[in-house]
């Protein structure tokens, strides 16, 4: 599947339109079901998006947000995606918009994704909005990662998973969305910014595989790819 990709004229009309895409699923799915989910990813790439959002007069008492994935430390830690979201997204929070956390106090982080397993499981997810590394990792889905065959096996029965993987940033024990968990959402936005990121992208739809590029696989909700230099 090739990428039809949304170029946009600078990041700020990037996240704006972002959000603008949050919100139509998010809107859309209440309409039709009285409730919405929204799956979010960290990193400091989203943020503008993520503020966009919660600035937006929704619902917010019907929306639940998830997490893409998670660094397999405490919200207090500064790399937690959980804290991220929770500050970037503190209005909404304030109007009554629930957060589904990715990460637990286990002793591991297998343990950890067992209990975000009973968490998720039931989730239906709206919308999903993933980044992509320069190294072509989407999710916690790193090149060369502990399990990574079997977090983007299609058949794989979980939700969450455990993975380990030495070069992710802020922590090498993660929890992750599966492909097959994602393959359920209604709409997956793939942010990307830079000119590199784009060219890696592009390599990866073709002869240099790397792990987005099975966001693009049959069986996948076809990929909204948002980009600006």
């Amino acid at each position: 599947m090739r990428p039809e990709i949304i170029a946009f004229e600078d990041r700020d009309a990037l996240m704006r339109a972002a959000a603008a895409r949050m919100v139509s699923e998010l809107e859309e799915a209440i309409d039709a079901t009285g409730a919405a989910c929204a799956a979010l990813s960290g990193g400091s790439t989203p943020e503008p998006a993520y503020r966009a959002l919660a600035a937006m007069p929704l619902h917010w008492p019907k929306i639940t947000f998830a997490l893409v994935d998670e660094r397999f430390v405490p919200p207090t830690h500064e790399a937690s995606n959980q804290r991220l979201v929770q500050r970037t997204l503190a209005p909404a929070f304030a109007s009554g918009a629930q957060l589904k956390p990715m990460y637990a106090a286990a002793p591991t982080v297998e343990e950890a994704a067992d209990v975000a397993e009973a968490a998720y499981a039931p989730l239906h997810i709206d919308v999903a909005l993933v980044g992509m590394g320069g190294d072509g990792h989407t999710a916690s889905w790193f090149p060369g990662a502990a399990r990574l065959d079997e977090t983007l096996d299609l058949s794989n029965q979980r939700t969450v998973m455990a993975v380990r993987a030495a070069q992710a940033a802020g922590a090498p024990e993660r929890l992750t969305l599966t492909r097959a968990a994602l393959s359920r959402a209604r709409c997956v936005l793939l942010l990307v910014t830079g000119t590199d990121k784009r060219a890696r992208l592009e390599a990866a739809l073709g002869s240099d595989w790397a792990p987005v590029a099975a966001l693009f696989d049959p069986g996948m909700p076809r990929p909204e790819v948002l980009w600006s230099a």
